[in-house]
């Protein structure tokens, strides 16, 4: 998996483009260079904590959101994920998991 910074950037880019919000304006907003919000989101840089309160304001999101980056990962990353939750699941939920699989793929 790619290291935190990089996912990081990628998700502020994402969540930046999801508020229609330019890197300047978003910046200008939190009160901080330009330049660092770019660094940000190339994964060179990773923000202070005060700054990345100030961001989960700005962009009003709960503070888990800046971390989620499960819908990043490549196919292999998913398939793996799905199998420890299967693996890990009770009977019941592995059967439910089956069909919604199997719906999903049109396989009876």
């Amino acid at each position: 998996m790619a290291k935190l910074r990089e996912l990081f950037g990628k998700r502020l880019e994402e969540l930046l483009k999801q508020n229609k919000m330019k890197q300047c304006e978003f910046a200008a907003k939190i009160d901080i260079d330009a330049q660092s919000i770019s660094r940000m989101i190339a994964g060179k840089h990773f923000p202070k904590e005060e700054n990345l309160e100030k961001m989960i304001q700005v962009l009003n999101v709960e503070p888990h959101t800046m971390f989620k980056f499960t819908h990043m990962a490549n196919d292999t990353e998913l398939i793996n994920d799905i199998n420890r939750l299967i693996k890990n699941a009770p009977s019941q939920k592995v059967r439910l998991a089956h069909r919604l699989i199997a719906a999903l793929f049109d396989e009876s």
